[in-house]
């Protein structure tokens, strides 16, 4: 390897520490976030991806981690539904998803409790306002069976 591809390639890792130490990235959004950088430096995204690849072996970046993270920081504003969407969006895999999802479907009810709580004081006989509320709660993520139990 010549020794400027070498010098790309400590940028390139530094600039993915960087980022990491921030906060935790997937292995797909970190490639994503990096590769511009990357082809500054004059290296494409199979480059940027084993760069990304060996800070995983050394458990620099870990879709784990940031699958835990991520579900930690939006489970009280959002449904399992949206996370998911978000999470595989992400690129994170859909066995990894269920790992962690599990705990908060089944906490859904007293999640979406607090969620809708915060935004409502009541449930309203008006169907309007009815409609409204199930909206939001939709669009939050939660499914309709939750959002039923709640809304009667």
């Amino acid at each position: 390897m010549i020794p400027q591809a070498n010098e790309a390639d400590k940028k390139l890792r530094n600039r993915a520490l960087y980022y990491l130490a921030k906060r935790e990235y997937s292995f797909h959004e970190l490639v994503n976030k990096t590769l511009n950088y990357a082809e500054e430096l004059g290296l494409n995204k199979k480059d940027c991806e084993f760069i990304i690849s060996k800070l995983r072996e050394q458990n620099l970046q870990s879709d784990q981690r940031f699958c835990e993270s991520y579900i930690n920081s939006k489970k009280n504003k959002f449904g399992a539904q949206k996370i998911v969407f978000e999470l595989t969006q992400k690129g994170v895999s859909e066995d990894l998803i269920a790992t962690f999802i599990g705990e908060l479907v089944r906490n859904e009810y007293d999640l979406a409790l607090q969620v809708w709580n915060k935004k409502y004081s009541h449930v309203t006989q008006d169907i309007n306002e009815k409609a409204k509320q199930i909206r939001f709660m939709q669009s939050r993520g939660f499914s309709f069976e939750t959002i039923k139990k709640i809304i009667k």
